[in-house]
């Protein structure tokens, strides 16, 4: 069962809208019946209803986007499929709920969804003034920049005088000024107030330059340009976009169970646990193997969860690295900074004990 939602413009009129599916109906949690007594509202809720809601953006194929059924598929969408197999035992128990930068906080501090998985950057004040937590991130990133390829620049240093397209309710706009004046740049702003109007603006050439997240920047090239061939990815990353799940601060379990859902994906990614030879580790002597397939009891206890949680996550989802090549690998992009920790990347969880 998939629900898709539409939420846009201000929250104060949540105005919302399905989109092309049929009226979700109540899933039974039946195969999670022998889960032990919950703190958390959230799960409560999420059991109840049997449906996981999940806030995403529309970014482009393979990162955040819908397929020609309507139904959502990318990075960040796998990642709520892992929490609806963690937390109901179904990766398709989800109810996607489409937002813009503009509503996404508020749309969730309001209870439109349960957390947000989109290209969403953790800072300090979103961490500390929002009411929101942050978990650890799935996706390190970093601020870029496309050109019109007739510009004639390979990089920022060859910019001489240019138009920028940004999207002024992001962290990207406040980097790009700061850029601006910390490095004298002749650049000219123009602020958008969404995604999409900065797409459009720039592919229409009312700009030279479109900055967004590199991971934006290269699904957008490739889907939305009518040639792929006429724009230059410039080499330069100029911030840091850890892009993290996003919730409110309420509720410290829910905060446990999306976390450790993450740390899952990667564990089994550490052990090289597949969906496709998940059988082989059942019968595993490796102590972490066991407690993260529910053979050794008392995790899933823990986190308010059947001993099963992390078992479902990759037989249905897939570890880290299948949902990254299955997504993000045929846009072009390497692993880099999202390798594991032993092949040089940031990604690290902690013991699982």
């Amino acid at each position: 069962m998939r629900r898709a939602i539409i939420l846009f413009g201000i929250l104060a009129d949540l105005a919302v809208s399905s989109v092309g599916v049929a009226p979700a109906q109540t899933r039974s949690p039946d195969p999670l019946q022998d889960q032990p007594a919950l703190e958390s509202p959230t799960l409560a809720r999420i059991r109840h209803d049997g449906l996981l809601r999940c806030g995403v953006i529309r970014v482009g194929p393979g990162v955040s986007e819908t397929d020609e059924r309507g139904v959502w598929r990318g990075f960040f969408p796998d990642y709520c499929r892992v929490l609806a197999a963690a937390v109901l035992g179904d990766a398709d128990a989800v109810e996607f709920v489409e937002v813009t930068q503009t509503v996404r906080f508020k749309a969730l501090n309001d209870g439109a969804f349960d957390v947000l998985m989109g290209n969403t950057t953790w800072t300090a004040s979103r961490d500390t003034k929002l009411g929101l937590a942050f978990t650890q991130p799935i996706y390190y990133d970093g601020q870029g920049f496309m050109a019109n390829r007739a510009l004639g620049a390979a990089r920022l240093a060859d910019v001489h005088h240019a138009t920028v397209c940004v999207n002024r309710n992001t962290t990207t706009i406040r980097n790009l000024e700061e850029l601006i004046a910390s490095r004298h740049l002749d650049l000219k702003v123009r602020g958008f107030d969404s995604g999409e109007m900065a797409y459009d603006s720039f592919f229409a050439h009312d700009c030279d330059i479109l900055t967004t997240d590199r991971i934006a920047l290269t699904t957008v090239r490739l889907s939305r340009s009518p040639d792929p061939d006429d724009y230059v990815l410039f080499p330069d990353m100029v911030s840091k976009e850890p892009l993290s799940p996003t919730l409110r601060n309420d509720d410290e379990d829910w905060f446990d169970v999306v976390q450790w859902s993450v740390f899952a994906t990667l564990l089994a990614e550490e052990h090289g646990i597949r969906s496709d030879n998940l059988d082989s580790f059942l019968d595993s002597n490796d102590p972490e193997v066991r407690r993260l397939l529910g053979l050794d009891p008392g995790i899933g206890a823990d986190l308010g969860l059947d001993e099963d949680w992390a078992r479902r996550i990759v037989a249905q989802v897939g570890n880290y690295a299948e949902i990254f090549n299955r997504n993000l690998s045929p846009l072009g992009l390497d692993r880099g900074l999202n390798a594991l920790w032993r092949d040089g990347g940031l990604l690290y969880a902690p013991p699982l004990r």
